[in-house]
């Protein structure tokens, strides 16, 4: 997006139902490789350490930023974590308040407050991906994903998001179209605007979907700017970007939506289908079949739940929500019992992954040590699957938070972090 927008307009890839129903200073270059030298060799002690069931005393250490439980012949310093609870840091697999500058100067400092060091903005384009990256800071402790070519309808979703200004009045369609978003309405489009997508250069693609299956309401124009692709073009944008080793996520609102994504190969399912109820729908619409599922498993295609949202899109109505969360646990219970891999992410402007995290906990699905598993060992490798990240093992960066209490048994433990770490050094 090419200009200043509200925080209303950068969530544009949350809420389809909004319209349709410790702070890192930057430090000088001497002062970072100080800081470098003196982390180099770091013993880390008297800490219980996160191995994917629980924590287990022990003492690991830091050689050049990547963890060891082989002592080094020299320790440059010594940490005691003074029976802490060390686990890898967070992961925030789908949000937009770090998409553009504004976003990074007003949501940075939550982001590294509450432990997250990798997150994925999930639209957007290149331009504001650049100024982002930049208002970050190439030393802040935070490695953020930016999906700058997201792909949509002339008619669909963030279109009517985006044309809003904050004082009400409406953009022109032509200004968004092919800026905030890219257009494809046809198999030629894609060969044809392949060029825009190489043009910004995306970290992955974000492909939107939203009841795929009901063409007609492409003649309402009740949901003018709020339909997504039509389902016979998912495939082969799927195809295109693989070939350039670009990754798809598909944002799917319906149990359909979510059988095209799966059938087309997507690499992740940006939301669960059913976090809002459109009106005139019921809850058959949003029910996984199945079948759908076991591909989804087999196929090994993350979904990243985003079920949390359902908390927005229901506001105060309590009758509202308890519906939605009656349709998430029978449609979740299936998909883990079935072995689809879990990522965790908001898709929250007011929030991060924390309240995801709390969200999952709640509706009371999964052992705690598995959703834990999910938000700082799966998520991280799902967003950078070519580092070694999410583990507290040998040969994995060293990367993690102390915290003051076990996370499995005390739901506040994220409110007390007692110290983060990134390659060895303290932040």
């Amino acid at each position: 997006m090419r200009r200043l927008v509200s925080p209303r307009l950068i969530a544009c890839c949350f809420a389809v139902a909004a319209i349709g129903a410790a702070a890192v200073s930057t430090a000088s270059a001497p002062a970072t490789a100080a800081r470098a030298a003196e982390a180099r060799t770091v013993e880390f002690n008297n800490g219980r350490w996160f191995d994917g069931e629980g924590f287990r005393a022990g003492t690991w250490y830091s050689v050049d930023g990547v963890l060891t439980r082989q002592r080094p012949a020299r320790i440059d310093r010594v940490v005691d974590l003074a029976g802490g609870y060390a686990t890898p840091p967070l992961a925030e697999a789908h949000n937009h308040n770090l998409q553009n500058a504004w976003g990074v100067r007003n949501f940075r400092g939550r982001y590294i407050d509450g432990g997250v060091q990798y997150a994925a903005m999930l639209c957007g384009d290149g331009a504001d991906r650049d100024k982002a990256r930049a208002a970050l800071g190439a030393d802040a402790p935070l490695d953020v994903l930016y999906a700058s070519a997201c792909i949509s309808s002339s008619d669909g979703h963030p279109l009517a998001m985006a044309r809003r200004n904050p004082d009400g009045s409406l953009r022109p369609v032509a200004e968004v179209h092919d800026h905030d978003y890219l257009v494809m309405d046809s198999v030629e489009d894609i060969e044809r605007k392949w060029p825009r997508v190489r043009a910004a250069r995306p970290d992955l693609i974000k492909a939107i979907l939203v009841h795929s299956e009901r063409p007609e309401r492409r003649n309402d124009t009740r949901y003018f700017g709020m339909n997504g692709l039509r389902a016979e073009l998912l495939a082969p944008l799927v195809q295109r970007a693989h070939r350039d080793g670009l990754r798809v996520a598909a944002h799917v609102e319906s149990a359909a939506d979510f059988r095209i994504a799966v059938e087309a190969g997507v690499d992740a399912i940006a939301h669960l289908p059913g976090y809002q109820i459109w009106d005139g729908r019921s809850e058959a619409d949003y029910r996984l079949d199945d079948a759908d599922i076991a591909l989804a498993a087999r196929r090994k295609i993350p979904l990243i739940a985003t079920a949390g949202a359902a908390q927005l899109v229901a506001g105060k109505d309590v009758a509202k929500l308890e519906r939605v969360r009656a349709l998430q646990r029978d449609n979740l219970r299936r998909l883990l019992a079935a072995g689809v891999p879990l990522a965790v992410g908001s898709d929250r402007f007011d929030a991060t992954v924390r309240a995801e995290i709390d969200y999952l906990a709640a509706l009371e699905l999964m052992p705690p040590a598995r959703l834990w598993r999910a938000a700082v060992q799966d998520t991280p490798a799902l967003l950078f699957p070519q580092r070694r990240i999410g583990r507290i093992a040998k040969g994995f960066e060293a990367n993690f938070l102390v915290l003051a209490d076990d996370p499995l048994s005390a739901p506040a433990a994220l409110d007390r972090i007692r110290m983060k770490v990134r390659r060895g050094a303290l932040y």
